[in-house]
């Protein structure tokens, strides 16, 4: 090979050697597609700043749980409540799994959620509010007023989910309660009655610094005088005159730090012109603690006037 043969071939390799190093000494497998996201979670319940800011949440809970019941969406009425939830109405007590239903059988129809009140009572959101709904049951009309409702929430696993709820929408005349739907635990139902029981007896004997004690800040409370705080329940229990307390068919279950007692309650009441028959009438009462340092979160009685 003569020198000017050489050269040239030099040359032609000098050429093509930066496009050689330039390119990746293996071919290289594409970057895989990043994977579809499924839906973004629901961000995880907190509590609000203010008390504006609870009853917004209040009011967002329970117009979201009425939408769930008019859409017939019983999977995500079932799901906003604890599994040991407990509801009270005209006809009496339910767990979720007895209560589901009776609010099918409602038939409920343009909720109009109005005047929602709500307080934090440590790690429980207790709200009151009015609520107009056409509702019906056994071809029985229920009062298309806006009646009170009562209901007590926590955050379980993220989620606010409901520990309680009360309606005292009724026909008229209110009949006689059912006993209730579901067995419950003996001693929790025995512990319950015998709190329940300190607290009525206290108000029948006007024991008012034993009652007053048992009573939490921000309780709140829903009677046939509609909604009422804490201090309504001290001025009541100063001026009613109340018949002996009986207590039937007591219910109580545990969510969290809560006890939910329930059961069917005869005590007459006399308060200014108003009078209460002494006819039994579900009634609901949620005590947050334990022992003698157990308070009263919320109460909701069904009794109305004669």
């Amino acid at each position: 090979m003569n020198t000017t043969r050489i050269c040239k071939l030099f040359f032609a390799a000098a050429l093509l050697l930066p496009n050689m190093m330039s390119a990746p000494l293996f071919a290289q497998a594409s970057a895989p597609a990043a994977p579809v996201s499924a839906a973004a979670a629901a961000p995880a319940a907190s509590w609000p700043a203010d008390e504006a800011g609870l009853n917004a949440l209040a009011a967002k809970l329970i117009n979201g749980w009425f939408q769930q019941i008019t859409d017939k969406d019983m999977k995500g009425v079932m799901a906003a409540m604890q599994p040991t939830f407990q509801v009270i109405t005209f006809e009496g007590v339910f767990d979720p799994a007895t209560s589901m239903s009776h609010i099918s059988n409602l038939g409920t129809k343009s909720p109009k959620v109005s005047d929602v009140i709500a307080t934090r009572v440590g790690d429980a959101l207790v709200a009151t509010c009015l609520v107009k709904a056409d509702q019906e049951m056994d071809g029985k009309k229920l009062s298309s007023d806006a009646m009170p409702r009562l209901g007590v929430w926590q955050i379980v696993d993220g989620a606010w989910k409901m520990a309680a709820w009360a309606s005292l929408n009724s026909p008229s005349p209110r009949p006689a309660p059912n006993a209730p739907a579901f067995a419950g635990d003996a001693a929790l139902n025995t512990q319950g009655a015998a709190m329940l029981t300190k607290l009525l007896m206290a108000q029948h004997k006007k024991d008012l610094p034993t009652f007053d004690a048992m009573l939490a800040t921000g309780m709140q409370v829903v009677n046939f005088k509609g909604q009422k705080v804490r201090d309504d329940m001290i001025k009541g229990a100063k001026m009613a005159t109340t018949e002996l307390p009986v207590i039937a068919d007591a219910r109580a279950t545990k969510c969290g730090d809560l006890l939910v007692v329930t059961c069917n309650l005869t005590m007459g009441q006399k308060v200014g012109w108003a009078t209460l028959p002494a006819n039994p009438a579900p009634f609901l009462a949620v005590f947050q603690g334990s022992g003698d340092a157990a308070k009263v979160i919320a109460l909701a009685n069904t009794n109305k006037e004669k």
